[in-house]
């Protein structure tokens, strides 16, 4: 088994893609340090490649570079000034990207929107229709479901839309999966830091249990 990710140098701040070997039990570099590849999100399922993402855009990195990876990556998502770019991640075949955007707006409702790429690059499909935040789109195991938080309904909820590997487009409207609609069990509000994930009859939710009060101080006065 082996796992990559970003690590930064806390004197200097540079960062660095490294893959740790469950054999080896070690860190091995991927990308030289002052890397701008960004953070790890996927694997390819070759294993092959990371897709890796930052605000210089969205990547494949092949591992058998390092260990100066980003010198042979290949960027397959430029930055836009409108939007920026987040949570890509490989279909089961290999063939699609599903990936996030946030439009760059001074709006307290900003947009949130997903869309479908090849994993050649090319033109985007959109998938949601940027009425609802939408975040951690993840394929289903058949490559024929996506899966998303959205906060659809006033709480955010697992959410998921057919997909057709072949014509490379969504099929259908959006379906609800999940059902926290109370604080007491619930989807952060705060998305940043939720996590989705699935197997072939399992999914794995950050789910939070919110509560607050009101209290009433007696002779603040004196």
């Amino acid at each position: 088994m082996k796992l990559a990710y970003e690590r930064r140098n806390r004197r200097t701040n540079e960062k660095q893609l490294v893959v740790w070997s469950s054999q080896s039990h070690g860190e091995e570099p991927l990308t030289k340090q002052g890397s701008t590849l960004g953070v790890v999100y996927d694997w390819s399922p070759d294993g092959k490649w990371l897709l890796s993402g930052s605000r210089e855009g969205i990547w494949l990195v092949p591992v058998v570079a390092a260990p100066h990876a980003e010198t042979a990556a290949q960027k397959i998502i430029s930055p836009d000034p409108v939007y920026q770019i987040y949570q890509p991640h490989f279909s089961p075949n290999g063939q699609w990207i599903v990936f996030e955007t946030i439009a760059n707006s001074p709006s307290p409702n900003p947009e949130s929107t997903l869309y479908v790429v090849p994993a050649s690059g090319g033109s985007w499909t959109r998938v949601t229709d940027s009425k609802h935040w939408d975040d951690k789109p993840r394929w289903s195991p058949d490559g024929r479901t996506i899966y998303f938080v959205s906060r659809r309904g006033g709480f955010f909820n697992v959410w998921g839309i057919r997909f057709d590997p072949a014509a490379g487009k969504t099929v259908g409207q959006p379906f609800q999966v999940s059902k926290f609609e109370s604080p007491r069990l619930m989807v952060p509000r705060w998305i940043p830091p939720v996590g989705l994930s699935l197997t072939q009859d399992k999914l794995v939710l950050t789910i939070a249990e919110e509560s607050g009060g009101i209290w009433l101080l007696d002779n603040v006065d004196r």
